[in-house]
């Protein structure tokens, strides 16, 4: 009888602390700022606003931005992952720039799902790092 009691806590214990997880698609991906400019500076030569990433949930679908100030003559390009309950996304330089002017690029990466219990790591580089939790 003891034994059969402490299968069933057991067994209770797991799925009470097993996560849920919504089911995310990625749908698309929206450069903006500099990016979308092509190397033309946002703001002048000075940082145009703070390096950041805000999560959003609307009408099911998640809305991940990312913003980064960086020289404007940079290119970049974009990946994404999703590994375990962590969604990975990557910000990679493909052109480096050596101007003297700074830019605030823009990433817009959309999904359907509202990622409900997930974690995000968002990498610029290896200059950047932004790690935070959805909440819908």
């Amino acid at each position: 009888m003891k034994k059969f009691l402490f299968i069933t806590l057991l067994i209770a214990a797991s799925i009470s602390c097993k996560k849920e997880f919504g089911e995310l698609k990625y749908i698309e991906t929206i450069p903006g700022g500099c990016a979308l400019e092509n190397g033309t500076p946002a703001k002048s030569s000075k940082v145009a606003d703070v390096d950041k990433v805000t999560c959003s949930v609307s009408g099911g679908n998640l809305d991940l931005f990312v913003g980064f100030n960086a020289t404007c003559c940079g290119k970049y390009s974009t990946t994404y992952g999703i590994k375990g309950d962590t969604l990975i996304i990557k910000i990679i330089n493909t052109q480096i720039g050596l101007c003297n002017c700074v830019c605030y690029y823009t990433f817009d990466f959309k999904f359907s799902g509202n990622g409900h219990n997930y974690k995000y790591v968002v990498t610029v580089d290896s200059s950047l790092t932004f790690t935070g939790q959805i909440n819908p």
